[in-house]
């Protein structure tokens, strides 16, 4: 008599100059079953109750499998209706969050944040090792869009190199540090597609769409 265990064996050795594969298909799960029907008992046939679990395994296989390519397909229908709607932005203005500025020949990008309302402000300035360089209160400030322009000179009182640096603006309440985000704006020169994410060209800067929190046709 040949058991189940044994039929899988005869099953596998027919294939053994075939790459093993690392899950059970629909078309490998139906060999299985007839080679098991082929060389089962006569005096011990597969009962009833047995072949219709198996056959409810095979039906359940087949439609995960199925639900598998809908899904895939979708996904991939979905990120195509995505690259679609993100090349839109081609041209448009956008507000994007932002915490880095450069330092080109002694002048900075201006670090520009909004406040909600009027408060005290201050602003921090890392080097890319994340060691604090510059620190500044800038006093008590109206609500509305502000800037700030760095010297590029730090808190020892040298000129530092050129280079790209990270800052934050902040605020506090109630004894807590808030930070204040950083912005930047223009027009969306290109758009980019990287590992399933989109990002925006804006300034020669590379953004995360995620960003973005403002868009106008200006």
């Amino acid at each position: 008599m040949i058991n189940g265990i044994n039929a899988f064996n005869s099953f596998s050795s027919t294939n053994i100059n075939n790459e093993p594969k690392k899950e059970l298909d629909k078309e490998a799960f139906l060999k299985i079953l007839m080679t098991q029907l082929k060389y089962q008992d006569p005096t011990n046939t597969m009962n009833d109750k047995e072949f219709i679990s198996q056959m409810s395994q095979l039906s359940s296989t087949e439609q995960i499998m199925n639900m598998s390519k809908s899904f895939q397909n979708m996904v991939s229908s979905q990120m195509n209706l995505f690259k679609v709607q993100a090349s839109n932005l081609i041209g448009k203005t956008v507000v994007v969050e932002n915490n880095k500025i450069n330092l080109t020949g002694g002048f900075s990008d201006a670090i520009i944040y909004n406040l909600d309302e009027p408060t005290k402000v201050y602003v921090d300035i890392y080097d890319n090792n994340e060691n604090l360089i510059f620190t500044k209160d800038l006093g008590i400030q109206e609500e509305g869009m502000k800037t700030f322009n760095w010297d590029g000179i730090g808190n020892s009182g040298v000129k530092l190199s050129d280079g790209e640096y990270k800052y934050d603006v902040y605020t506090y309440k109630n004894g807590e540090k808030i930070k204040i985000g950083g912005l930047d704006g223009g027009k969306v020169d290109a758009v980019q597609f990287e590992n399933n994410n989109f990002y925006v060209l804006v300034n020669g800067q590379k953004y995360s769409t995620e960003k973005i929190i403002e868009i106008s046709e200006i």
